[in-house]
């Protein structure tokens, strides 16, 4: 089976992966690149009973399941800078370094996320190719299942087409460098 190549989780995904129960199914079939920050924001996820388990990284990256990341200081406010604050003000810092580092690869990679802003961001930017839903990612290595809205196709289309259009608007970028 195909791998999908530098899947960048962002932490909303790696929790719901792991409360979902398949996260080393995913980990099997996907060559997941995770960011530093993404995996300090990991912590833990509640079951259905509503207690929390621990979510432990470590492994997965010493084992090199997963390959963790770390975009400099510089790279990241260069990124940043870009973005009105209309953007800025809802980039948290794992979603800013998954997407600084995306934008910056050679090959092609594609980010999954459950936050708007980073589809509206993809939009923005004319990438919208190289963000994926959850649902789409799962739909892909044959592990379908019913999800909530803001992990599915649908979600990723709406904020997608709305930052593409706020792009068109002129929101969102910089324009004039300031």
């Amino acid at each position: 089976m195909k791998k999908f190549r530098l899947l960048l989780l962002d932490a909303n995904i790696v929790i719901e992966l792991f409360r979902l129960g398949v996260w080393d199914k995913i980990i099997a079939r996907c060559d997941i690149h995770i960011a530093k920050t993404v995996v300090r924001e990991s912590h833990f996820y509640r079951d259905a009973n509503g207690n929390y388990c621990s979510i432990d990284l470590a492994h997965y990256i010493n084992t090199k399941s997963i390959t963790e990341f770390n975009v400099a200081r510089a790279e990241l406010d260069d990124f940043r800078s870009r973005f009105s604050s209309t953007y800025f003000d809802k980039l948290d810092p794992g979603e800013t370094e998954s997407l600084g580092y995306l934008l910056r690869q050679s090959e092609q990679c594609q980010i999954c996320s459950a936050d708007a802003i980073v589809f509206r961001v993809l939009g923005n930017l004319g990438r919208s190719a190289q963000g994926v839903s959850m649902e789409e990612m799962l739909n892909a290595i044959g592990m379908s299942r019913q999800l909530e809205w803001k992990f599915t196709r649908n979600f990723r289309e709406h904020w997608t087409k709305k930052g593409f259009q706020e792009g068109l608007g002129g929101a969102g970028m910089k324009r004039d460098g300031r």
